[in-house]
């Protein structure tokens, strides 16, 4: 029995909220840390994970990546790191035949980009980021792959209109009241510029932006994808993307908190 069935048993034993579920998922998260990166990251990422966000990122060594990365302390980029290069909740199914064109939808601090690009030496990413300190930490960690990787400063969205932008780290999303103005794009849009004429991996994570994605004539360029990674945001967004894929003749697999989808 692995770890996270372990955990699961433990959830439906003594409950989400019981103190003794709550230390015995820290107890198996730090095991299970330990165990894939060693006591020395493992204490490293506590550490970061405890520290003051105004000391300076640090570049950890992590088993599935091709180069550091730089984790910036007191902040969500120390879970981001542990759920994509520890658990690889980004690798739980994989892409068919070569991947090429990775398109990294909300790509926060680059770490979905970084960990495909580890898997797949001839894979480049297009990584989309309008928030303007992750963008800065995507362009850090994503450098050494070099000519792999193009970074854009946008949003993703159904029309490609101009966006304002609200919240910060991983919660950033669009919204009316939002204090920074950022350029976005369609997928329609990054298809006409590919050479291949198709994305092999589509990820996700743009906090709600992808409920009018696939309410908006999706048929336009869902035959042009290979895989679908997505983490959908509430229940009526959930139905509507769901929907959408269902019609087209797409299969569905949630994993944890993401939803894996192929034709």
């Amino acid at each position: 029995m692995n770890l996270e069935r372990i955990r699961r048993a433990l959830r439906g034993l003594l409950g989400w909220d019981s103190w003794a579920y709550r230390r015995g998922s820290k107890l198996l998260s730090y095991t299970s840390l330990v165990r894939s990166e060693g006591l020395g990251t493992a204490r490293a990422l506590l550490r970061l994970g405890a520290a003051s966000p105004a000391a300076p990122a640090e570049a950890l060594r992590f088993k599935r990546l091709a180069h550091p990365f730089y984790i910036r302390p007191g902040t969500k980029d120390v879970s981001v790191a542990i759920n994509n290069f520890v658990r690889e909740e980004y690798g739980a199914m994989t892409p068919s035949g070569r991947p090429q064109v990775l398109v990294d939808g909300g790509a926060y601090i680059g770490d979905t980009s970084a960990y495909f690009l580890s898997c797949y030496s001839y894979l480049r990413t297009i990584a989309l980021e309008p928030m303007a300190d992750s963008l800065k930490m995507s362009r850090r960690n994503l450098a050494p792959y070099g000519d792999r990787v193009e970074l854009r400063a946008c949003a993703l969205t159904a029309d490609g209109a101009p966006v304002r932008m609200s919240g910060m780290q991983t919660g950033a999303r669009i919204g009316t009241e939002g204090t920074l103005e950022a350029p976005s794009v369609t997928i329609p849009q990054i298809l006409a510029g590919l050479p291949e004429g198709r994305i092999d991996i589509l990820k996700l994570d743009i906090e709600g932006a992808e409920g009018p994605i696939f309410a908006q004539n999706p048929e336009a360029w869902l035959g042009r994808v290979g895989m679908i990674v997505i983490e959908t945001h509430g229940p009526e967004i959930t139905k509507t993307v769901l929907d959408a894929l269902s019609a087209n003749c797409w299969s569905v697999r949630r994993i944890r908190n993401l939803y894996f989808c192929r034709k």
